[in-house]
């Protein structure tokens, strides 16, 4: 009773009526609202609500808005003000005692947002703190419909996410469809997709693990570490690439691109060039240092059979004399080994025929002279295929001599040719008996020396499968029709040659560079990430408000 009493005095004496607008004032005498009420002691709160039913399921302060304004509005007027606005303190432990629920009515139109922060400021828009031993989420977006769970629109020049992460992982995405994990779109202004600092840090600037499990992978999908699709124009003119699908510029000692494949099967790397019209190589390696452009090798100690370790084909079937492998080094005059082999069985091996343009000698140190000079002895030319044989016999005192051939000589030769030199004598030696089970009789001066020479047709499997590989003189045809070995002996453009080829992009080089807005931005993220984030100040005291004074 002596609450009432004492209530009613201080209604009477502190509230101002206003009998037509029905409004109630409290150390307000002009109240503009339906309760307006000023606080103008030194401590104290302006208002205070206790609901101290436990069984009672009511809210504390149920607001209604029937208007087109806002149901609460919340404001500090103190300039220097640094507390929060409002704040939420949840008292409960109980599994389903959010801090906040909003709830918005399943009518809203697309667009609407559950909670919308302008900060006019340079404050945060959003920060959410947890202490060291809680495991949940920091921020978690529950959607069950087919939009983004979050949106981020970043008009300044700011960035879009800012991760600064102690310990575990910056970002987790579990994708439980087929679908992409993150997708950036760069089609309004272009920009880099994703930027990785590594400094002088180890580690990598992305993993991709498709299956777990190096030592027996189990059976999977179609699994790509890393998948891109470019369907612009990326021309080279020049000498200059002006864009690919992959990029990147290595200016350390390490390598540009590393590759272990540990698989038993499948290629450590494979390019393919699928447009018919495209007439640059699939593979076009640059070294401006003294190393090999490619370096290849085959290491296995226990292969079974043959292997090569450069396995190159032409397998189309287009007809022209394509060129398999070709070697081109042409530094300076009378400089440069367009093709170098060397091997404990031959340097080089040639399955079918062989040709050159020019001489064939063999080239050795000269003997005289070996630190200073070269000795060269050329090949002796002929219009036909042939075998040569020779040697000095002696005749008898009958004046003949027999003369053996190798004993592989009938299977391997046709249509012989003879030639008798004497040594001693005038007297000229003759053939008495002609080759006959790889032998044959030289008759001439008893007791005289004799010089032979026997020439013949090759005539082994491989002649007589193919005879016309002896001819000396064959037509051109096909694309040979009016092209030359060598046109510059003829005064004809080197574009007449047999094997030309247009070597004006065969010294491109590749300039990556940045866009310029990219680079600044970069610059920013650097800088970000040497300055700790500014961290809002809150009451560690869980309890303040509920024992303080009001």
């Amino acid at each position: 009773m002596n609450r009432i009493i004492t209530l009613s005095l201080v209604m009477a004496t502190a509230f101002t009526s206003n009998v037509f607008a029905q409004n109630v004032g409290i150390a307000e005498p002009a109240p503009d609202s339906k309760l307006d009420i000023v606080q103008t002691e030194l401590t104290g709160s302006s208002i205070e609500v206790t609901h101290n039913i436990a069984t009672n399921g009511s809210s504390a302060v149920f607001i209604k808005n029937s208007g087109t304004n806002r149901a609460l509005h919340v404001q500090n007027l103190l300039a220097n003000h640094n507390t929060h606005v409002a704040r939420f303190l949840q008292m409960g432990n109980g599994a389903a005692a959010n801090g906040v629920l909003i709830e918005m009515n399943n009518t809203t139109v697309a667009g609407t947002a559950g909670l919308l922060v302008a900060q006019n400021g340079l404050g945060f828009g959003g920060y959410v703190l947890m202490p060291a031993g809680n495991a949940a989420a920091g921020l978690v977006s529950d959607h069950l419909g087919s939009g983004d769970g979050l949106q981020i629109y970043q008009g300044g020049t700011g960035d879009g996410v800012y991760n600064d992460v102690t310990a575990g992982l910056g970002m987790l995405n579990v994708i439980r469809s087929n679908n992409i994990g993150v997708a950036s779109l760069l089609t309004t202004a272009g920009g880099t997709g994703e930027f990785i600092d590594l400094d002088i840090r180890g580690g990598a600037g992305v993993n991709v693990v498709g299956v777990d499990n190096a030592t027996t992978p189990t059976a999977g999908g179609d699994i790509y570490s890393f998948f891109t699709t470019i369907r612009t124009a990326t021309p080279t003119t020049a000498g200059t690439v002006y864009g690919a699908a992959l990029a990147a510029n290595q200016s350390g000692v390490g390598h540009g691109i590393l590759i272990n494949h540990s698989g038993a099967q499948g290629r450590n790397a494979e390019f393919n060039v699928n447009n018919t019209n495209n007439a640059d190589a699939a593979i076009f390696a640059i070294h401006r240092g003294p190393g090999s452009a490619i370096l290849a090798q085959n290491q296995d100690n226990t292969i079974t059979g043959t292997i090569s370790v450069a396995d190159i084909a032409y397998t189309g079937t287009d007809v022209d004399d394509h060129v398999a492998i070709e070697g081109n080094s042409a530094p300076a005059a009378g400089w440069g080994i367009g093709v170098l082999g060397s091997g404990g069985w031959y340097g080089v091996a040639c399955i079918g025929d062989m040709t050159a343009t020019g001489v064939k000698p063999f080239t050795i140190d000269h003997p005289a002279d070996p630190a200073n000079k070269t000795l060269k002895h050329f090949a002796i030319e002929s219009n036909e295929v042939l075998n040569m044989y020779r040697g000095v016999i002696e005749l008898d005192a009958n004046g003949e001599a027999t003369v053996i051939l190798p004993d592989y000589f009938s299977l391997i030769n046709k249509d012989y040719s003879y030639q008798l030199t004497a040594i001693g004598t005038s007297q000229s030696p003759y053939v008495k008996a002609e080759i006959e089970n790889n032998k044959f009789v030289v008759a001439g001066t008893p007791g005289t020396k004799v010089s032979w020479t026997v020439y013949a047709d090759r005539n082994d499997p491989y002649m007589q499968q193919n005879p016309e590989r002896g001819l000396d003189v064959v037509e051109k045809e096909g694309e040979r029709k009016g092209k030359y070995f060598a046109p510059e002996l003829y005064d004809q453009p080197a574009s007449s040659g047999m094997f030309y080829k247009d070597r004006t992009n065969t010294t491109q080089t590749t300039n990556i560079q940045m866009p310029k807005e990219a680079l600044e931005s970069i610059e920013k993220l650097d800088s970000k990430s040497k300055q700790a984030p500014v961290r809002p100040e809150v009451s560690t005291n869980g309890t303040e408000d509920l024992q303080g004074t009001k």
